[in-house]
């Protein structure tokens, strides 16, 4: 058993556990955010498995299928479960408060800040695969083992700071969210086509960066566009909401 498996079965396994304490208290959670954890976590340790691994190791082709599910996919399936939600359900009122503080710290602001949190993703993508990089992660288990978290973390924290449902105070903007959003999903199809037409990562053959790019901007649409649907679902729910807190006229119905 390697890392990844041990952690993320233990978070489905606590989160299953959060779930069913909350029914019995009478509380409810949806069966569909308890689905969506287990499978986004289960997803994480098939791809960190050995067998998966050895095939990105010698394929490029598979190092991209393994980073599209661990660093795009299942971190947003992971966010929009909602896990920090469900574990303030299970603790006393204080630990909510404690992490109100938390999130409000000036570090953790700056950190979970949807610009940092694009720069932390897709800038790192542009530096792993632009440079050398990738080629010196092929020779370092512990470089690359240190890749693999950074790319699973800074995949959930780009998908909370654009559209997590768990608390963060000070958020941005939903149109400050929206933009970074469109600019991040332009740069990472600008860098899966450089990497198709330049020939990044230069030590990899040449067929295999281009079915890996094509792999990345086709494959890679599907969570951006989830992000952005998102997005704009939220945006229309807080139009709503003003629109249905403004007064009529006096004397007038709100019904049509």
């Amino acid at each position: 058993m390697n890392g990844f498996t041990l952690v993320f079965a233990t978070l489905a396994a606590l989160y299953a556990w959060g779930w069913w304490r909350s029914k019995r208290l009478g509380r409810g959670w949806p069966l569909w955010r308890l689905l969506l954890f287990v499978g986004s976590a289960l997803a994480i340790v098939v791809v960190m498995s050995p067998p998966s691994m050895h095939w990105a190791h010698d394929d490029f082709r598979g190092h991209m299928a393994v980073h599209l599910v661990a660093g795009m996919i299942a971190p947003l399936g992971l966010v929009m479960a909602a896990p920090v939600s469900l574990a303030l359900k299970s603790v006393p009122a204080q630990w909510g408060r404690r992490w109100v503080g938390f999130v409000s710290l000036p570090p953790i602001r700056v950190l979970s800040h949807p610009v940092t949190a694009a720069l932390l993703n897709t800038g790192g993508m542009m530096v792993l695969y632009l440079t050398d990089l990738y080629a010196a992660m092929r020779h370092s288990p512990g470089f690359a083992l240190w890749l693999h978290w950074h790319f699973i973390i800074a995949g959930c924290l780009f998908s909370w700071a654009i559209v997590g449902p768990d608390p963060a105070p000070r958020r941005p903007s939903l149109e400050w969210r929206f933009g970074v959003l469109v600019v991040s999903m332009a740069a990472h199809a600008m860098l899966s086509k450089w990497m198709y037409r330049f020939h990044f990562p230069a030590s990899v053959p040449l067929d295999q960066v281009r079915q890996g790019a094509e792999l990345m901007f086709y494959a890679g649409e599907l969570p951006e566009a989830l992000l952005a649907y998102l997005l704009a679902r939220q945006w229309v729910r807080s139009r709503y909401r003003e629109a249905a807190a403004v007064p009529g006229p006096r004397g007038s119905s709100s019904c049509p």
